[in-house]
């Protein structure tokens, strides 16, 4: 049989490719529940559902529910059935559903949905995330109600994700599933999320911010327990950060968490695994804090979790080191933290089969889409996939390969960052180079969630550069700080030293080189294209392009604060000079502006500043708007983000060097180098 010819990636092969997520063992190991999130190109949306698979790989996985946007799959304790949430109505409900067989029973009428379902031990219970309060919803309001103001108050009055906050509270609910008995567990006018039951059922972990200042500040809760019946709160921690997805220990003797004790500097330093006794009287304490890596789970937690107890003295956990996201094990002592998964890839979220000995995880690379894997957790165990959710994917694209690349920055210190080569890559040829620039800052690469633009990129014969300058996270909390009150400093030398770099090893093409970026990466980008004329043409993605609007106008006001180093009013002058607009009348560059309407953390007016600049004088640039989405990738409709791939590579494309033609001998004046216009 001759065996199938691969192709190179396409922005269309986005509607090939599934999703893997929120991996959930079964109590008695058996079997793992899992989530699958496809693009349905009809329709233009993500379906999500559950899955099931025997944890061994005997058979084949399963789809175990029918809706079109289930997720949140939690086993019973005796395990008999499967809880999530769906979206069967208007709004998200709570299911149960037998593991031999049936319709799914819902369980909750919450009329604002709920979220965050959790069983009591004795699996009599469901505890779950609800929010209660006056609203009604725009599409139920009359002309009058439409036409009421918004008055606003409260410094975070709006969140990118979530929209304009209104008056309703996130509260913790239990439900007795076979009677259908809801009993609210907490109130007040604050949000209290992630409940996690004590093992004896008796108490119920939360996390809050219930601070009197809470809404003019971000990112800040504290862990919190509460009887399960209801009645008077405890708090565990110390009000100086943050914490998510609290846990009891087997126990019952500690609460571990993610978070951190750094106030409002916690997105520029390493998220902690921590753990605080769970009757108080003593400060949290870190059990991570050795390998100077940060902790997954924290502030984003979407894929499932990041960290479980192995037993009652020791923690499992994930972490970010250079790039790569790997399985560690700390004991409670503080004492030693080990390794004990790693490999190049980027392991999302797991869980832990009940002899400790296994676990599954979901998994993925740059060059591998995500999958969920078993594996032993011994050394050297064998580790076998058990989703086969991109197989097909695999049979007819081919990927390029990644590498490592380490260089020197300007002032001599060493760098990393990955290089994506084409499929076909020849080492005696110079290739064009796309080199793009991550978010946040605080982040790192490579960025395999946005394989899509990299891979189609290496397909049209790209070499892609993915550096991690100074401010990148996964390298050290010094490493993640360094670019604080230092935006377009040496974080942009560390960008354009990794460029110069490819070039002189003859990797790169110094005629064919282009920049680009999304969010921290836009501004990276524009600020690129103020500076220089290195690159033939530039994509920016929802960029941060005015700091002074950007503090004026985003969410995240007290971020820019602990960036820039204060407020504009306090120093106009530095807040003009780390602004990318202040050097526009430099650019020579062609610009593509890629942004969405509906983003709220760099607001779509960031990148009108740029256009209506450059337009007004007469430079080349192209303006994109994509009706609504927010500036996370998820709100994005796939018709959306294939679109912009594609737009990306035509860009690209369309400002390659022109090719001369040789002249006539008599007229022979050398080679001239010539810029494209698009088209």
């Amino acid at each position: 049989m001759v065996a199938l010819k691969r192709r190179g990636v396409r922005p269309e092969d986005f509607y090939l490719v599934s999703n893997v997520s929120d991996p959930k063992m079964a109590p008695d190991g058996s079997r793992v529940a899992y989530v699958v999130t496809r693009p349905d190109k009809e329709a233009n949306e993500m379906r999500t559902s559950v899955w099931v698979v025997p944890a061994d790989g005997s058979s084949l996985a399963r789809q175990f529910s029918r809706g079109n946007k289930d997720h949140s799959p939690r086993w019973s304790p005796d395990g008999r059935y499967l809880a999530f949430v769906s979206e069967r109505g208007e709004k998200n409900q709570l299911f149960v559903a037998s593991l031999e067989g049936g319709e799914a029973k819902q369980v909750t009428k919450a009329e604002h949905g709920v979220s965050q379902p959790a069983w009591s031990p004795d699996g009599r219970r469901l505890a779950y995330t609800a929010r209660i309060g006056a609203y009604k919803d725009p599409k139920d309001r009359d002309d009058l109600e439409k036409a009421q103001p918004r008055v606003i108050r409260d410094l975070i009055y709006k969140l990118d994700g979530v929209g304009f906050f209104d008056d309703r509270r996130s509260h913790i609910f239990t439900m007795e599933v076979e009677r259908g008995q809801e009993t609210q567990v907490t109130d007040g006018d604050w949000n209290d999320d992630h409940a996690a039951w004590s093992p004896d059922g008796k108490q119920i972990a939360f996390v809050s911010d219930r601070e009197k200042d809470r809404r003019q500040r971000q990112w800040r809760t504290d862990l919190w327990i509460v009887p399960a019946e209801g009645g008077r709160t405890r708090k565990l921690t110390r009000s100086r950060g943050s914490c998510a997805h609290p846990a009891f220990s087997p126990d019952g003797r500690y609460v571990a968490f993610v978070g951190h004790e750094h106030g409002d500097e916690g997105l520029s330093r390493n998220p902690q695994l921590m753990i605080v006794p769970a009757e108080g009287g003593a400060a949290p304490i870190t059990v991570s804090a050795e390998i100077d890596r940060p902790v997954a789970g924290w502030p984003v937690f979407m894929s499932g979790r990041t960290f479980a107890w192995a037993d009652s003295t020791s923690l499992l956990f994930l972490a970010a080191d250079r790039g790569r996201q790997s399985l560690y094990r700390a004991e409670i002592s503080g004492q030693r933290v080990a390794m004990l998964l790693d490999g190049e890839r980027q392991i999302e979220a797991f869980a832990i089969a009940p002899d400790g000995q296994q676990a599954v995880f979901t998994a993925v690379w740059l060059t591998e889409p995500v999958e969920l894997y078993r594996a032993s957790l011994s050394k050297n165990g064998r580790e076998t996939c058990l989703s086969h959710a991109n197989d097909e994917f695999r049979r007819v694209a081919e990927m390029g390969r990644l590498e490592r690349f380490s260089y020197e920055s300007v002032d001599g210190m060493g760098m990393e960052a990955f290089v994506l080569y084409p499929p076909d890559h020849r080492s005696d040829e110079k290739y064009p180079l796309a080199t793009n620039v991550h978010g946040v800052p605080h982040s790192f690469h490579p960025g395999s969630r946005s394989w899509l633009e990299f891979q189609s990129l290496s397909a049209q014969g790209h070499v892609v550069l993915l550096p991690n300058p100074r401010g990148s996270t996964s390298y050290g909390e010094a490493f993640s700080r360094a670019c604080l009150t230092d935006w377009g400093g040496k974080d942009y030398e560390d960008v354009i030293a990794g460029v110069e770099a490819l070039v002189s090893k003859g990797i790169a093409d110094s005629e064919r080189l282009y920049i680009g970026g999304y969010s921290y990466g836009g501004f990276m980008a524009s600020w690129a294209v103020g500076h220089t004329d290195r690159f033939r043409a530039a994509v920016v993605g929802a960029p941060v392009s005015n700091q002074v609007s950007m503090f004026g106008t985003g969410d995240i006001p007290q971020f820019d604060i602990l960036e820039l180093g204060g407020i504009p009013q306090q120093d106009a002058a530095e807040y003009a000079f780390r602004s990318p607009v202040t050097y526009l009348g430099n650019v020579n560059t062609p610009v593509l502006l890629l942004h969405h309407e509906g983003d709220l953390r760099c607001p779509v007016g960031q990148s009108e500043e740029i256009f209506q600049a450059l337009k007004v004088m007469g430079k080349e640039v192209e303006f994109v708007r994509y009706p609504g989405g927010f500036h996370t990738y998820n709100t994005h409709l796939p018709s959306q983000t294939v679109d912009r791939t594609r737009r990306i590579v035509e860009w690209y494309d369309s400002h390659r060097p022109r090719r001369v033609a040789p002249a006539a001998p008599k007229k022979r004046h050398g080679k001239q180098k010539a810029r494209a216009g698009a088209g």
